[in-house]
C-alpha cells in the first residue's frame, strides 16, 4: 500500500495529474480508494491540496508558476468597433428639439393653419429623430 501512495504522490506532484479517475487507472485502483488514499496523505502532511466538492479531480497547492517573462500587450479592438455615434446623436437631438418646438407652436396656437404648421413642424421633427436613430443603429458588419 505504501507503495502506491509513493506513487500517487509522484503522479500528483511531478506528472501533474488532477482527475481522480486517471489516477486510479494509472495505479490500478478504484477511484474511491484513491479519494481515501489523497484524504489520508493531506492529513498526514505528505500532500498538499484540495479535492473539488463532486470529488472528481484533486488540485495541489503547491502550484508551480512560470519563470517566462511578460510581455505586455496593447489590445485593440477591431475596427468594427470604432463606431462613431456622435452625428446620430446630434441628429437625434435636433429631431427632439424640433418636435419639442412643434408642440409649443401647437399649444399656443390660435387658427387652424397654425395648427397644421405645428403638425408639419411635428412631423419634420419626427423625421429628423428617426435619422438620427438610423444613423446611431448602423453600423457595418465585420469583414
Amino acid at each position: 500500500m505504501e507503495d502506491k501512495k509513493q506513487l500517487l504522490i509522484q503522479i500528483i506532484m511531478e506528472e501533474n495529474v488532477s482527475a481522480i479517475v486517471t489516477m486510479g487507472e494509472r495505479l490500478g485502483i478504484d477511484p474511491d480508494d484513491v479519494i481515501t488514499m489523497i484524504g489520508n496523505l493531506v492529513s498526514e502532511g505528505r500532500l498538499n491540496g484540495t479535492l473539488t466538492e463532486d470529488k472528481v479531480r484533486f488540485f495541489k497547492s503547491s502550484v508551480k508558476v512560470s519563470e517566462a517573462p511578460v510581455i505586455p500587450r496593447e489590445d485593440k479592438p477591431p475596427s468594427f468597433l470604432n463606431y462613431n455615434t456622435k452625428p446620430g446623436k446630434l441628429t437625434a437631438l435636433i429631431g427632439f428639439i424640433i418636435i419639442a418646438a412643434g408642440l409649443v407652436v401647437n399649444s399656443f396656437a390660435t387658427t387652424i393653419e397654425e395648427a397644421n404648421f405645428a403638425a408639419i413642424v411635428i412631423f419634420f421633427g419626427l423625421l429628423v429623430l428617426f435619422a438620427g436613430l438610423y444613423f446611431i443603429a448602423r453600423r457595418n458588419s465585420p469583414d
